[in-house]
Parts: C-alpha cells; sequence; structure tokens
C-alpha cells in the first residue's frame, strides 16, 4: 500500500468569505494529505426526513454544516419533530409519523432554502404525511425559483393530493394531504428524486404501497441510495420491471434504526477534492469513504482512471494522484453530480494541450441550480478553451487561445459550477470566480479546506 503524505504543516488562517466574494487557485502549488470532506448532504438529507417520519427516536452523527442540510433540519422541527442537539454534528430525532389525528403539521410557511432533494421530498410528506385537514406553504429561496417538478406534481395530484395553484409545476406551492394510495404512477421523471421522494412518504405509512415510474430513470445510484437508507429504517423496496414500467414495492411503516447513522463523507464533494489534488500534481485521499459505499459519486476512481490518473479505492478510503494524461469519452447519465468536476479535469487538460473530451448524458443538467451545460462551457471559452455543447453533451477542448488574461468566471449561484470553475484554476492561471459563497450550499469550508491541503488560494 501507497504511504499517505501528511498535508503541509504549515499554519493557513481559515478563508474569511466576507472578505471577498471572488476567490480562486492558482497552479504551481501541489496538494496533498487526508482531505476533510463534509458529510454526505444527500445521506443526511434523506436521514433526516425518515427519522422525522418515524415513530420513537433517531440518532444522527457527522452531520454535515451545509446549507441543504441546515434547511431540512429546520423544516422537520417546523412539522413537529423532536431535534436535540447532542454535539456540534450529532442530534437525536423523535419523528412524527402520520395516522388517523396525527402526522406532519406546520402554522408557519416551511422553507426550503435552494434544495431539490429537500423541495421534491417535504412536497410529498406534506401531502401524503401530513395531518387530515391542514395545509402547507412551501416557499422557495434563490436558484430553486428555477427549478420545477411537473412528474411529482402530477403524480400527486393524480393521487388526490390537492395544491394552490392547482397546475403549478414549481414552487412556491400550497398542499392539502390526503392519506396514503395503494399505488401511485409516476410518468416521465425528470430526477430520482421523484422517485425517492414518494417511496420515503409511503414508507411512513404501514401496509403495502406500490409506485409506478413510467418511462426512463435518471440518476438512478441516487435513488438505489435511498433504497438503502430505507433499509436502515427497517422497509425493502423490491423493484420489478415491467413491459414498459418500472414497479417498485415496499411494506412501510420505518422503525428507527438502534444505533447511530454515522454519515459517512460526501462523494461528490471527495470528488472535488481528488480532482484538486492530480490537477495540482499531488496526493489526496479521502478516509471513510470507500469502494463499498452506497454513494454512486464515488465512480470519480474510476473516471479519474480514465483520464489516466493513479487511483485506488480500497473499504475505507479513496486515493489519487498523477496529473490526465489522456481524453475520455465519457457517459455520465447516472452520475451527473460529477459532470462539473469532470469537465474541469477535461478543461484543464486542454489547457496544457489535450486534443478535447466529450462528456455525454448530461441531459438532467439544465434541471439543476443553473443551465449548467451553456454555463460550463460559456466559463471554459471564456478562459480560452473550445467548447462545443447540445441538450446532453459537452465537448471540452482543445486549447484555443494563448491569452492567460485574468477572467472572473461567473457559477451563477451554483456550487458546483464555483467548484468547476476553481478546479481550472490550477491549471489556467488567472481565473478567478465571483460570488464564491455560493460553495456554502454543500462545503461551507470549501475554500479553507483546498488551502490547507496546500493550494493558494487568492
Amino acid at each position: 500500500m501507497r504511504s499517505m503524505a501528511s498535508a503541509p504543516s504549515r499554519y493557513n488562517p481559515p478563508v474569511a468569505l466576507e472578505d471577498s466574494a471572488i476567490m480562486g487557485l492558482t497552479p504551481g502549488a501541489e496538494l496533498r494529505g487526508a482531505a476533510r470532506v463534509p458529510g454526505s448532504k444527500s445521506i443526511a438529507q434523506r436521514g433526516l426526513l425518515l427519522a422525522a417520519l418515524s415513530g420513537g427516536r433517531t440518532r444522527l452523527a457527522g452531520l454535515p454544516g451545509s446549507e441543504d442540510v441546515r434547511a431540512t433540519r429546520t423544516l422537520i422541527a417546523a412539522v413537529g419533530a423532536r431535534v436535540e442537539t447532542l454535539a456540534p454534528a450529532a442530534i437525536a430525532i423523535e419523528g412524527r409519523p402520520p395516522g388517523p389525528e396525527r402526522g406532519w403539521e406546520s402554522a408557519e410557511p416551511l422553507m426550503l432554502g435552494e434544495s431539490g432533494t429537500l423541495a421534491r421530498m417535504a412536497t410529498a410528506a406534506a401531502g401524503l404525511c401530513g395531518r387530515a385537514g391542514r395545509s402547507f406553504d412551501l416557499l422557495p429561496e434563490g436558484t430553486l425559483l428555477r427549478r420545477s417538478s411537473a412528474p411529482l406534481l402530477r403524480a400527486l395530484r393524480q393521487a388526490g393530493v390537492r395544491t394552490e395553484p392547482s397546475e403549478s409545476v414549481t414552487w412556491p406551492l400550497r398542499v392539502f394531504p390526503i392519506g396514503p394510495p395503494d399505488t401511485l404512477t409516476l410518468i416521465d421523471p425528470v430526477s430520482s428524486q421523484e422517485v425517492s421522494a414518494l417511496l420515503v412518504a409511503l414508507a411512513a405509512w404501514p401496509g403495502e404501497h406500490l409506485v409506478r415510474v413510467e418511462g426512463a430513470l435518471p440518476s438512478r445510484p441516487y435513488l438505489e441510495l435511498t433504497r438503502t437508507m430505507l433499509r436502515t429504517f427497517g422497509v425493502r423496496v423490491s423493484a420489478t420491471p415491467g413491459d414498459a414500467s418500472l414497479f417498485f414495492e415496499l411494506r412501510g411503516g420505518l422503525r428507527p434504526p438502534e444505533e447511530p447513522i454515522t454519515i459517512e463523507p460526501d462523494a461528490s464533494n471527495a470528488a472535488v477534492v481528488l480532482a484538486a489534488g492530480v490537477l495540482s500534481g499531488g496526493e489526496v485521499e479521502v478516509r471513510g469513504l470507500g469502494s463499498g459505499s452506497p454513494q454512486g459519486d464515488v465512480r470519480i476512481i474510476d473516471h479519474l482512471a480514465r483520464f489516466g490518473c493513479e487511483t485506488e479505492a480500497l473499504p475505507d478510503r479513496l486515493r489519487a494522484h498523477g496529473r490526465p494524461k489522456r481524453e475520455v469519452l465519457l457517459n455520465l447519465h447516472d452520475e451527473p453530480d460529477l459532470a462539473p468536476v469532470l469537465a474541469a479535469v477535461a478543461a484543464a487538460h486542454a489547457w496544457e494541450g489535450g486534443a478535447g473530451s466529450l462528456l455525454t448524458g448530461l441531459g438532467t443538467l439544465p434541471l439543476k441550480e443553473s443551465q449548467r451545460i451553456d454555463v460550463l462551457a460559456h466559463g471554459f471559452e471564456t478562459a480560452g478553451i473550445a467548447c462545443e455543447s447540445g441538450p446532453d453533451f459537452l465537448r471540452v477542448g482543445p486549447r484555443q487561445s494563448g491569452d492567460v488574461r485574468d477572467v472572473v468566471l461567473d457559477p451563477r449561484g451554483d456550487h458546483r459550477m464555483a467548484f468547476a470553475f476553481a478546479l481550472l484554476g490550477l491549471a489556467r492561471p488567472g481565473v478567478r470566480v465571483k460570488d464564491a459563497r455560493c460553495v456554502n450550499k454543500s462545503w461551507p469550508g470549501f475554500w479553507s479546506e483546498l488551502q490547507r491541503l496546500g493550494a493558494r488560494v487568492q
């Protein structure tokens, strides 16, 4: 086994984002050591919502401090779950399960923040697990105002859930709950979060339930993560393919696990710091996240290897080193959150002389916090790297200019665009990221952590 060099020992004070909204990384400094990656946002949000729908007490440890997780924690307290702080990153939750004369209720609007996961799961839970005779006002903020979920809302309305406005496909939204239907049909989902939202809400009710999905299912690993979390709460979900449908059957009745749920590092954020390691010419590892993780984005190790980087996936850690050496063709249909990171790796390789790489399977990217394909293409072209894009692909490279003037790239309020542009700065001099605070959505300590590992942050 390779020995792992420790991070630089010199003291670097934490990066103070309040001092400047424009940040960047510069080439020439190798990142080395074990990265401190926050807990998985996806696991934490699912764990918090399932705990809030369960009877009994659930303990969670390793909660990240991201804005999305804080919004989820605030929402479950607003609907009646008791949340007790046990330690800075550990809590206990007494849930409020649905049933006759009980269930979620709130006299105040439910704030969704900018989280698409929270918006979809809270909408389904409010519609199917709310107390009879109540209603819920679901209010979005920021980038969530631009997002929608028409298939989920159609499925809920078909089951009898009433909303105001009655035909809205987005938030803000008022939801009037009903009891659980035996069967729900979801047609042409735009996100696996829609299937997850229905499964989580139905799992809160005892008895057998069926979710029928017609059409292609994007980002399948995130749905498998939901099924893993449901098993933790005692509910198994079977998947059976039909002629043109996929049937998910479950027997509900959530039961809090006896042992605390320890949330492993976030694989999407781990991908960022592993990519930073290879682009800097250094070596980075992420401990506590390994080859057996239920998070699909651990495949970053496979994708970096395709670029010619040296990677290793052990049961308890991921490791990467060695600069990109070749172009790639990658289909990221199942790991869309890796697309910005890998696009940045492709752009950095192109800047250093690579011919160009093609990323496909990106059809869900325009439905995220920004029009991600367009934002990436515009940013890379501004930095002097050729891009060709379409509804579901991005071709990055070759370098089209020797001009290395300073550029400030706009992530459009999207944390993953900010990560991608920051990574590009490790290869292309003079790249700065506007609105650097937007990384707080998933990783508030991003800039400080990369500095701790050896990056030069400006």
